[in-house]
């Protein structure tokens, strides 16, 4: 079972973890188990997300109605406005069904809530059993629902798994043997029954073989730094960095533009395999990147070397800056199983597959 966290963190599934559990799904080893709350919250969490795009949509088409342009061009533009809050219902309504189509591909097990669940997750709520840390703390009661869920799972699977990105839910069944917890996706994948499901006995013999031919395919072509090089920037284009040196009310400020990548490294020897010949490892680089953050207009005029700022409302400018940025992530890279061949290593590698998994961090470089 995951938890609405471990959904929220990639919520297209399309990363190569969720790629691992549809392949362990499809063929039968997994069943993946998601409690009525678990489901509605993220559901609600993407409608809000996806409403906000909406939002932004109309307002873009509507400041386009104002603007001077030819009555063809205008009415074009408030057709489009009229479609769009026509059809805004029905692609909420698609954003929520994404993930039960998706369950529904693997055949997951959709669990309603039950009058049983209701019950023993208020009496936690009331006498401060787990996940409460006291009694009637209120922000707790979707943990505890999910808790009562994860019980019910017990009772009728017996062992489970449970990835949960939120601690006071994994604290809840630290104790418990029939539960093995997880606090994220890439712990379970990489633990050894998963690893040992996913890897094939031919792959799983040559694995140190396969890190040293790898690192070697590297040092002599350097094909996979230079695709990291080229699609990194757009990969953190819109990300967020955070550092008490930001001088931002939450000390974030929002990448806009980027540099040339330097002092690729990447770690062969976390070599993971997910299945069907992919393999991911992690990354990192240093790079420099535009980013613009919101400063408090009476905090800039007591600074003596402010940066670029412009005119953002009545209390705030917005500021540009430079960072140096160091970038991990994870790599994902196919290679041909059923020619492997360590003489030509090459050979087995399908170049077009070299690309960034997934950006884990971004922070200053010190």
């Amino acid at each position: 079972m995951l938890d609405t966290n471990i959904y929220r963190s990639n919520p297209s599934r399309n990363n190569l973890n969720f790629q691992a559990i549809e392949k362990l799904a499809n063929a039968g080893w997994l069943k993946l188990h998601i409690p009525y709350v678990v489901e509605r919250e993220f559901q609600t969490q993407q409608r809000e997300i996806y409403s906000k795009d909406l939002e932004k949509a109309q307002s873009g088409l509507s400041c386009l109605s104002r603007k001077q342009l030819s009555p063809e061009v205008l009415e074009i533009i408030n057709l489009l406005k009229a479609q769009l809050e026509a059809e805004s219902e029905n692609i909420l309504l698609d954003a929520e069904k994404q993930l039960a189509d998706w369950a529904e591909s693997i055949d997951a097990n959709r669990y309603p809530l039950c009058l049983d669940q209701a019950h023993t997750a208020l009496e936690a709520y009331f006498h401060g059993f787990p996940p409460f840390k006291a009694p009637k703390i209120r922000d707790d009661i979707p943990d505890s629902f999910v808790v009562q869920a994860i019980n019910k799972l017990c009772l009728e699977n017996g062992d489970i798994h449970l990835v949960a990105g939120d601690k006071k839910v994994r604290d809840a069944f630290s104790e418990r043997k029939s539960v093995t917890v997880y606090k994220d996706l890439s712990d379970f994948i990489e633990s050894e029954i998963i690893q040992n499901e996913l890897k094939d006995i031919d792959l799983l013999g040559n694995i140190e073989e396969i890190k040293l031919a790898l690192q070697a395919y590297e040092d002599e072509c350097s094909d996979i730094s230079t695709r990291i090089s080229s699609d990194v920037g757009e990969a953190i284009v819109g990300r967020k960095i955070s550092d008490p040196s930001i001088p931002d009310d939450n000390n974030e400020a929002t990448i806009y533009g980027y540099d040339s990548a330097d002092e690729i490294e990447f770690d062969f020897t976390e070599l993971a395999y997910y299945g069907n010949g992919q393999f991911g490892f992690p990354f990192s680089l240093k790079t420099m990147v535009s980013a613009i953050y919101y400063i408090y207009k009476a905090d800039y005029y007591c600074m003596d070397d402010g940066p670029s700022v412009t005119d953002h409302n009545d209390h705030y400018f917005e500021a540009e800056d430079e960072f140096e940025v160091i970038v991990t992530g994870a790599v994902s890279i196919t290679i041909d199983r059923d020619k492997i061949n360590m003489d030509e290593f090459s050979e087995c590698i399908d170049q077009e597959s070299i690309a960034i998994d997934e950006v884990q961090s971004i922070d200053l470089s010190k």
